[in-house]
């Protein structure tokens, strides 16, 4: 077997989905003091109108550096301060971007290009935070994007014979595009979330980049049904998850206004019964 024929049977790997810059942002702790801490990232992604932030998951090593003087509660206030005014003052460009605070800048850094926004963010962010980098351990199983997935598929099983919505391992490439997406009826894709993370800003980034995923889905394939978003909502006990579930609730309905189907219940099982509606869609 020759080169050529080797090349004709190669099968071309697919272009980086998600384009643009990213940034670190730097945690001065003590303004009179030239020490400085990567605490978090975020990137501006090609098309994208919102930028993506990834913040350290634990701030118990930066806490145990300064004592007293810093507390994980005041610190976690302060960088959510900061999200908010990141986000306000974000024009598609990191470099114009106002951290809101002397305390943090967004040092732009360089290109990016990924076919998932959140796992390269995690894996920059694990670099540049270095000692200071800590994982949460988790207690109980994550009720991530992926126990939402194996949740409906679970609860749907026994309908799979006459409706089978799910695409195989959450993967589809149109073109040279590799994109994640969980549902397709035939006519529209679909997408499952999980509105059970620790905070909304993580929430809001995976709403964000599944509507992203979905709608180059469609642009590629030239569907023009709606495509639907189905959420899995907090169960609402304690205070911080009643305020996720209002303000996922209130992004849903700006989802809705810019034309995507949308289904959310704090009951795994209504969420499931929504999906095999849609699944029946002719």
């Amino acid at each position: 077997m020759n080169l050529l024929e080797l090349l004709k049977r190669a099968t071309p790997s697919p272009q980086p989905l998600l384009t643009g810059e990213w940034a670190t942002i730097a945690f001065r702790p003590d303004l009179g003091s030239q020490q400085e801490f990567i605490v978090g990232v975020a990137a501006a992604i090609e098309g994208d109108t919102e930028p993506h932030l990834k913040w350290l998951p634990s701030l118990s090593k930066l806490s145990h550096l300064y004592g007293e003087a810093i507390t994980s509660s005041d610190t976690r206030d302060l960088f959510d301060g900061s999200e908010a005014a990141i986000r306000s003052s974000f024009h598609k460009a990191l470099k114009s971007l106002d951290s809101g605070t002397p305390h943090l800048r967004v040092v732009p850094s360089g290109y990016v290009a990924t076919h998932d926004i959140n796992i390269e963010l995690t894996s920059l962010l694990k670099r540049q935070a270095g000692a200071i980098w800590q994982e949460i351990q988790q207690r109980e199983a994550p009720m991530d994007d992926d126990w939402a997935y194996a949740t409906m598929l679970n609860t749907l099983k026994p309908f799979q014979k006459s409706c089978d919505p799910f695409v195989p391992g959450r993967s589809i490439v149109i073109g040279n595009k590799s994109l994640q997406i969980g549902l397709d009826n035939g006519n529209s894709y679909g997408n499952i979330v999980s509105a059970r993370y620790a905070s909304f800003s993580t929430v809001q980034t995976h709403i964000h980049s599944s509507l992203l995923q979905m709608t180059i889905a469609h642009r590629l394939s030239q569907r023009r049904t709606e495509p639907a978003l189905f959420v899995v909502l907090p169960e609402a006990i304690t205070s911080a998850e009643v305020v996720t579930a209002k303000k996922t609730s209130e992004l849903l309905k700006e989802v809705e206004e810019a034309g995507v189907a949308q289904f959310c219940s704090n009951d795994p099982e209504d969420v499931a019964l929504r999906i095999r509606e849609w699944a029946k869609t002719e």
